[in-house]
C-alpha cells in the first residue's frame, strides 16, 4: 500500500469537511437508491424514518474518522443503526437484504468522495494515494459496522422469533385442549384459519443437526413443503428445540412430502395426520400426526422412510404404544415369520400382497412380478414359518405385518435369536 503523504492526508480532511457540510444531499441520494433497490427496507413511514437517520448517522461517523474528529479504534455502530437493524430482525426481512444496503450505501459514499477527490488540485499521485486510503478506511469501517448490527439483527431475531413462538404455542395449546375457545380471537393471534381443511404434521430431526440450526431448518422445510405443495403458509409452532408442529392447509401430497425430503442434505423426518376439517379436525389430524411420529420413532433408524402417515397405520395406532410389548405380540402372532433375514422378507411381503389383494393369487403376482405358483410356494412355506395357517388369526396376521412394515427391526426377531 502505498504511504499516505501529507498532501494525500490533507486532501481526504478537506474532502470530508466538504462532504460534512452538505451531507444531506448525499444522504438522501443514498436513500432513494438503497429504498428503490431494496423497498422493503421502507415499507412505510417509520421504516423510512429509520433508514434515513441510519443512512445519515454512519455518514457522519465516517465523516468523522477522514476529518479527524474520530479515531479508527473509537468507531461503532450509531445507536439508531442498531435500532433499525433490530426492527428489520422483527419484520422478518433477510440478514442479506441489511448487508446489501450497507454495501450500496458505502459505494455511493465512495464514490462521492472520489469525484471530489479527484477534483482536487493535487498531483495524480496524491489523487491516487487518497482514493486507496479512502477504500482502505471505508472498508475497514463498514466491515466494523457490520459485524454489530449483525450481532444486534440476530439477538433480536432470536428472542422476538422465541416470544412469537411462545405465544403461539400458547393459544395453540389452548385449542389442543379442548377447551372452549375464542375462534376469531384465537385465529387473529396465530394467523391461521381453523375452520378451514387442515393436515396436521409433526417435523423432527436428529442430532446430526447443530443443535442451534435445528429450529430454523425445521421452520425452512415446512415453509418448502407448503410451496411445493402449492397451499399457504403453513401454522407453525416449536413445542421443543428439536420438533416443530405445522398445520397445512390441505391437501398435501405424502409423495410430495417425500420428494422433498429426499432432496435435502438435511435428516428431517414428517409425520401426517389425515385431512380435517373445523376446529376439531384442527385437533384430531395434529393427534393423528403425533401418534404416526410415535411409530416412526418406534422403529428408529432401523428403516429409512422420511415420511410416516396416519393413512399408513391402520390399526397400528391404537396398539403401537410400548415397543417392546409391540415386538413380542408380533413374533408371538407370526411365529418364525418375523424373523429378521431375507429369505422370511421375501415371504411377509408375498402374504401382505396376497392378503391386502384379498387373497388374490393373480393380483398379488401382478403386484410382485412373481408367477402364480411362485406365490402358493412362499404362503406354503410362510405358514409352515409361522406353524399355523394364515387364515387362523388372519386380522392379527395383518396388523403384524403391517407392524413389520412400518418398524422393522424394531419387532422383529433378529437373526440368529
Amino acid at each position: 500500500m502505498l504511504p499516505v503523504t501529507p498532501t494525500a492526508a490533507g486532501t481526504l480532511v478537506k474532502v470530508a469537511s466538504s462532504v460534512l457540510t452538505e451531507v444531506a444531499a448525499l444522504r438522501d441520494r443514498i436513500v432513494e437508491e438503497v429504498s428503490g433497490e431494496l423497498p422493503e427496507l421502507a415499507q412505510d413511514a417509520q421504516a423510512r424514518d429509520l433508514l434515513v437517520s441510519t443512512v445519515r448517522e454512519n455518514l457522519i461517523a465516517a465523516l468523522g474518522v477522514f476529518g479527524g474528529a474520530t479515531r479508527r479504534a473509537d468507531v461503532g455502530a450509531p445507536p439508531v443503526a442498531l435500532e433499525f437493524a433490530r426492527r428489520l430482525a422483527q419484520r422478518g426481512v433477510p440478514i442479506t437484504t441489511m448487508l446489501r444496503a450497507y454495501r450500496l450505501g458505502q459505494a455511493a459514499f465512495q464514490q462521492e468522495m472520489i469525484t471530489r477527490i479527484a477534483a482536487e488540485p493535487v498531483s495524480a499521485g496524491d489523487v491516487a494515494v487518497a482514493a486507496t486510503e479512502l477504500s482502505s478506511v471505508a472498508f475497514g469501517y463498514i466491515d466494523k459496522i457490520s459485524e454489530e448490527v449483525v450481532e444486534a439483527y440476530q439477538l433480536e431475531r432470536d428472542t422476538w422469533l422465541r416470544d412469537r413462538n411462545a405465544n403461539r404455542l400458547a393459544k395453540v395449546r389452548a385449542v389442543l385442549s379442548g377447551k372452549a375457545v375464542e375462534s376469531g380471537e384465537i385465529e387473529k393471534a396465530i394467523g391461521y384459519v381453523l375452520a378451514d381443511r387442515h393436515v396436521g404434521a409433526v417435523l423432527w430431526c436428529g442430532p446430526d443437526v447443530d443443535e442451534g440450526a435445528r429450529l430454523s431448518s425445521l421452520e425452512r422445510h415446512a415453509g418448502l413443503l407448503a410451496t411445493a405443495a402449492g397451499g399457504r403458509a403453513p401454522l407453525v409452532v416449536a413445542p421443543d428445540a428439536s420438533t416443530v408442529w405445522a398445520w397445512f392447509p390441505a391437501p398435501i401430497d405424502p409423495d410430495v412430502v417425500t420428494r422433498v425430503l429426499n432432496g435435502s442434505p438435511e435428516p428431517v423426518r414428517v409425520a401426517l395426520g389425515d385431512p380435517a376439517s373445523g376446529l376439531d379436525g384442527f385437533r384430531g389430524t395434529h393427534q393423528q400426526a403425533l401418534q404416526a411420529q410415535a411409530v416412526a420413532l418406534m422403529a428408529g433408524d432401523g428403516l429409512s422412510r422420511s415420511v410416516t402417515t396416519a393413512a399408513q397405520l391402520g390399526p397400528l395406532a391404537l396398539v403401537a404404544a410400548d415397543t417392546a410389548a409391540v415386538a413380542t405380540w408380533v413374533r408371538t402372532v407370526l411365529g418364525a415369520l418375523a424373523d429378521d433375514d431375507e429369505q422370511h422378507r421375501r415371504m411377509r411381503e408375498t402374504v401382505w400382497a396376497y392378503l391386502s389383494s384379498g387373497s388374490s393369487l393373480m393380483l398379488a403376482s401382478q403386484e410382485l412380478h412373481l408367477h402364480k405358483n411362485t406365490i402358493q410356494y412362499r404362503l406354503r412355506k410362510a405358514e409352515q414359518a409361522r406353524g399355523r395357517p394364515l387364515a387362523e388369526g388372519r386380522i392379527d396376521v395383518e396388523v403384524a405385518l403391517l407392524a413389520c412394515r412400518l418398524l422393522g427391526p424394531a419387532v422383529l426377531r433378529p437373526a440368529g435369536d
